[in-house]
């Protein structure tokens, strides 16, 4: 149940609304205008009673709540609610980010648009105080910057924004290419050696995929082929063996069917018990153990076959709509290091790169299922269409959780990240993999002109710059 605000501070934004037209029509004030800022040792404070509102109205009934200036701003409860706060760079970079705000609520999570596009997302603790929470670096660009804080959940207040100064990235730090799987097969252990040399100065291109269509598209517009694909396990077959015949790379996810409470993945759509199925003894536990043994099967052919993977089960579980994360994190971490034993030390598959994937690593971390089960963290996310900027928050927030000991790779996207952003602000995700069907070939997501750009840009890893030797020791064959 969500909290309403009273019928009285309703009444005030309405008052509010016909003061600030009034204030346009005086003032000339317009969503254009620059924020006024006021400097702070080395940041720049921007109140939010100096910003445009849109839907938002500004009040000072909170006296002890500990606001700045004269007041702060209220009423993010409809669709479309923001503040907009237009601040001047004077050069182009990352400048870190705090927000003061309280959610007297509970925790609430809201979206921040830079220059109309989506740059990240923040939970907001709750707090009935005004309080400081990092955001992490915003890229802003030479001049004004519009900066929006717009409701997504909404029913929190904004007392002001605080502006940074310019920092300068550091490189992606050094990763020990050392695998959870206690005696890798040369494969696997080639290919993360790889993967760590590469961290941090060059990006591998992936594409999901579960036919040759994504693939004769993206060879088409540019001339190019993903160095990787992802297919799903239960899809694996001739086009999997085929890839990494050519010298290509293969990532894998699962979908996992519940084994029983209705044949499906999403956790509105089965009634299977994980707090059962995690329980040695139970028939929930043995039900998991066969459909295991079953996936054990398809990833042998490949260890067969000298073929490692890039294996990301139980991805994005701290969304709870699939089964396994709906009850938590303690049952999710519990199956995932079951699958882990179960596949490396009964079932001896020694081909797997472990791949923990979240959908925002700021609040995951109590579904961390931790470092000796885990190579690489990655992370599923989509920006808007068209936008291709390096989605730099939330590389950086998958790297603190961490604290650089493990790659970081975008294990899921829409559109594909700018290289020359990536390359020129240090965000070094190891690699993309554009989801498929319409993320690729709509014209939208991704345009035509940004992939013949993206895969021929020279920060990127195609097919034909991968050292395939490197990793399966041997010649690769004809690339086309």
């Amino acid at each position: 149940m969500v909290a309403k605000k009273s019928w009285s501070g309703r009444k005030g934004r309405l008052l509010h609304a016909a003061a600030l037209a009034v204030s346009v029509l005086m003032l000339g004030f317009t969503e254009a205008s620059p924020t006024k800022g006021k400097q702070v040792g080395e940041a720049i404070i921007y109140e939010a009673e100096d910003a445009f509102l849109s839907g938002t109205y500004f009040t000072n009934v909170k006296v002890t709540n500990g606001y700045s200036g004269t007041g702060y701003v209220s009423g993010f409860d409809e669709a479309g609610d923001s503040v907009v706060f237009n601040i001047r760079a004077d050069e182009t970079g990352c400048y870190p980010l705090t927000i003061s705000y309280s959610s007297p609520f509970g925790n609430k999570t809201n979206k921040l648009f830079l220059n109309e596009q989506l740059a990240g997302e923040k939970e907001f603790p709750q707090t009935d105080r005004f309080t400081e929470l990092n955001f992490g670096c915003l890229v802003l660009q030479t001049g004004f910057n519009r900066v929006e804080l717009r409701k997504d959940w909404g029913y929190i207040d904004v007392d002001y924004i605080k502006v940074g100064k310019l920092e300068i990235r550091q490189e992606a730090a050094h990763v020990k290419p050392q695998l959870a799987t206690r005696y890798p097969s040369k494969e696997a252990q080639g290919l993360m050696n790889y993967l760590t040399e590469q961290y941090g100065k060059a990006v591998i291109a992936g594409q999901q995929t579960n036919s040759r269509e994504e693939l004769d598209y993206i060879l088409s517009a540019s001339g190019k082929l993903p160095a990787m694909i992802g297919i799903e396990v239960t899809r694996l077959d001739e086009l999997a063996l085929e890839w990494a015949e050519r010298g290509g790379l293969l990532t894998s996810e699962w979908h996992w069917m519940a084994p029983a409470g209705g044949y499906h993945y999403l956790s509105d759509s089965t009634t299977f018990d994980i707090a059962q199925a995690i329980i040695p003894g139970t028939v929930e536990h043995e039900l998991v153990l066969e459909d295991i043994d079953r996936i054990a099967a398809s990833l042998g052919k490949l260890k067969d076959a000298g073929i490692p993977v890039l294996w990301r089960p139980l991805h994005e579980a701290e969304g709870k709509w699939f089964w396994w994360g709906e009850q938590g994190p303690g049952p999710a971490k519990i199956l995932y290091r079951l699958l882990f034993d179960r596949l490396v030390n009964y079932h001896g598959l020694d081909n797997l790169i472990w791949v923990w994937t979240s959908i925002d690593a700021a609040n995951s971390g109590d579904w961390y299922p931790g470092d000796d089960y885990v190579d690489i963290v990655g992370i599923d996310k989509y920006a808007q269409a068209g936008n291709y900027g390096t989605l730099m928050i939330h590389y950086d927030n998958s790297v603190k959780l961490v604290n650089g000991s493990k790659l970081v790779a975008l294990t899921e996207n829409g559109p594909i990240p700018d290289p020359q952003q990536l390359q020129n602000l240090r965000v070094g995700w190891s690699y993309f993999t554009t989801w498929h069907l319409n993320h690729i070939m709509d014209g939208n997501e991704n345009s035509v002109d940004h992939i013949q750009y993206a895969y021929n840009h020279p920060y990127v890893i195609t097919l034909d710059k991968l050292p395939s030797e490197k990793i399966y020791y041997k010649d690769r064959l004809t690339l086309h």
